[in-house]
């Protein structure tokens, strides 16, 4: 993939965190590393790099690491990045880089990177002459963590977090037929639900992905919250709570329509902050039919004012499934949805009271 394009164009030499120092090919290093070179199959390229660097390069298309202490056969989607301390009883100490692959090692795996203390070295990883303490970068299949059950070559181990190569090979397949659920979503051949099932059968199949990928990409964390939303709105509508609650907010608005739009909008953006969007709708949506008789207008305003409502699902965590997804990993605080949320709530309140009359008036 990276066959044809310049060391610029790859974004070989222009990036923060890593650094391009050697460029070797056919056995000659190149005397000045141009933005322009074109890059050839075969071409071994050397970089210095934080860590961060390190996982950029190893997931980049067309790339793959040179050295080995013995070559892994298993594909590479499958393969982990890992930190070792070299253990003072490993079998490779005093060992150059280059002279490996290292017949009588029990692991199959490649060398992505080398460190020493606090210094990354500004030589290529072939040059480096392996020492006891040495920090070192490896791709490793699943094999690695049984054969280093014991510890003996590597006195620390650990995963590199947020490092994953992408399969690539199958993109065509799944972008087809993920095309083909949109199309026939669209086109009223099947629902969703019906057409997604088919969609995740035929990636199965075609083992775009696998049973125990499909099994981790399910949030049962999120399913849980969203049954017990669900739960909660049960037993407040066939209490009458629902109803109650109902008038209460018809007499707070008063005769005015608008005033009773926005405390349908504000009652949804409560429930979402406290339950799901999904509960919201769902608990909101008799308040709403007992708002329009009480008023006796048409009810359509207020159901679309609760389905908006129950959209804007900015204000807390719990208010929608993705919220939940992307709370812990990326280390958000209840306090940024608010500071985010309520801005945007506020202004979707706004067109949606002012608006949603203009398309669906209160008295058709």
């Amino acid at each position: 993939m990276l066959d044809g394009r310049s060391l610029k164009n790859a974004g070989f030499t222009d990036a923060d965190d890593f650094r391009l120092i050697v460029l070797t090919r056919s056995g000659v290093q190149s005397a000045e590393i141009m933005p322009g070179t074109i890059l050839q199959g075969g071409d071994v390229l050397a970089f210095s790099a934080q860590l961060d660097g390190v996982k950029t390069l190893w997931t980049t298309p067309g790339l793959k690491p040179l050295n080995a202490l013995r070559e892994i056969e298993s594909e590479r989607h499958t393969h982990h990045l890992i930190q070792v301390v070299v253990s003072r009883r490993s079998r490779v100490l005093g060992w150059k880089v280059q002279d490996l692959p290292h017949e009588d090692s029990p692991f199959h795996t490649w060398i992505v990177g080398v460190a020493r203390g606090a210094s990354v070295p500004d030589y290529p990883i072939a040059d480096a002459v392996i020492q006891a303490g040495d920090i070192a970068i490896l791709e490793v299949d699943d094999e690695f963590f049984y054969h280093n059950r014991n510890e003996v070559e590597f006195a620390m181990v650990k995963r590199v977090a947020d490092a994953k190569i992408q399969r690539t090979h199958k993109a065509i397949t799944a972008s087809l037929i993920t095309l083909a659920m949109v199309a026939v979503v669209a086109g009223g051949v099947l629902p969703m639900l019906h057409a997604a099932l088919l969609a995740t059968g035929a990636m199965l199949l075609t083992r775009c992905m696998d049973i125990s990928t499909a099994g981790r990409s399910v949030e049962f964390k999120t399913l849980v919250v969203i049954a017990c939303a669900m739960g909660l709105e049960a037993a407040v509508t066939h209490s009458g709570l629902s109803a109650s609650i109902g008038a209460v907010l018809a007499s707070v608005g008063g005769g005015s329509l608008y005033i009773a739009l926005a405390v349908v909008f504000a009652g949804c953006i409560l429930m979402n902050a406290l339950v799901t969007n999904v509960a919201s709708a769902v608990f909101m949506f008799p308040i709403a039919m007992t708002i329009a008789t009480g008023l006796n207008v048409s009810f359509m305003p207020l159901v679309i004012t609760v389905m908006v409502g129950a959209s804007c699902s900015f204000i807390s965590p719990v208010s929608y499934q993705t919220n939940l997804m992307v709370y812990a990993p990326g280390n958000y605080r209840f306090v940024d949805f608010a500071r985010v949320g309520i801005p945007m709530s506020l202004v979707a309140g706004l067109v949606t009271v002012f608006v949603t009359p203009m398309f669906f008036p209160f008295h058709p």
